[in-house]
């Protein structure tokens, strides 16, 4: 008796939790939310003008155009290892009709061309140059001139004709150690000339692996 009393309540649970289930599948479900449309494809935008001057990078090299357009000034934006292809159509002072897409702070260059049109250069499709470590160049001597950026943060040194950059770490580390050295040797990587980088400080710059202020050798990571 006792058996078939709990075989009659297990029963019943069973069938009660199978009539919970089908009576939750019947009912109805929330609606989808509506498909997401898709993003519109912004279209390029043209612009006529005339080349004011050229912006730099804070390691002074070419990667932006101002154009006056009239009513406005826009500042356009290129890879700095186009800018002598783009320079050769683009000089300051120059006229010329621009394809750009938008950014943030101004413009993005997609191609160039003359006033007459006889001359364009599309930057689409351009990859940029393999990176490489360059030559491997030694410079010995004094500390000729410091290099500062607005903020008056120093961003550089020049040493034997050449501009020796400086990270934001190492100008913490090494500047206060450069104004007073009487004698500093820099082992450095040199850029090669020919990638399309136009650069605009006085002397090229390199990029320091180790450098020796005074008899004490700093390796730079």
């Amino acid at each position: 008796m006792l058996f078939k009393q709990i075989t009659y309540h297990l029963s019943k649970i069973i069938f009660i939790f199978f009539a919970a289930c089908c009576l939750g599948s019947c009912e109805k479900k929330p609606p989808l939310p509506p498909p997401v449309p898709p993003l519109e494809i912004e279209k390029p935008v043209q612009l006529d003008g005339q080349v004011i001057r050229y912006k730099t990078t804070p390691e002074g090299n070419i990667d932006q155009m101002v154009l006056d357009q009239g009513n406005q000034q826009s500042d356009i934006h290129f890879p700095p290892h186009l800018a002598r292809q783009i320079l050769e159509i683009a000089q300051p002072g120059a006229s010329i009709h621009l394809k750009v897409s938008r950014r943030d702070r101004g413009y993005e260059l997609i191609s160039v061309s003359s006033e007459d049109g006889n001359n364009r250069f599309d930057i689409q499709g351009i990859l940029p140059p393999k990176p490489s470590p360059g030559k491997e160049i030694r410079i010995k001597g004094a500390v000729s001139e410091f290099i500062r950026n607005r903020r008056n943060e120093t961003t550089g040194f020049v040493v034997g004709k050449k501009t020796v950059m400086l990270n934001p770490e190492e100008s913490r580390i090494l500047a206060p150690l450069l104004i007073k050295a009487t004698q500093v040797e820099v082992t450095a990587m040199e850029r090669d000339a020919n990638d399309g980088t136009i650069n605009t400080l006085r002397f090229p710059p390199v990029k320091m692996t180790e450098i020796t202020i005074d008899s004490i050798v700093y390796k730079i990571r």
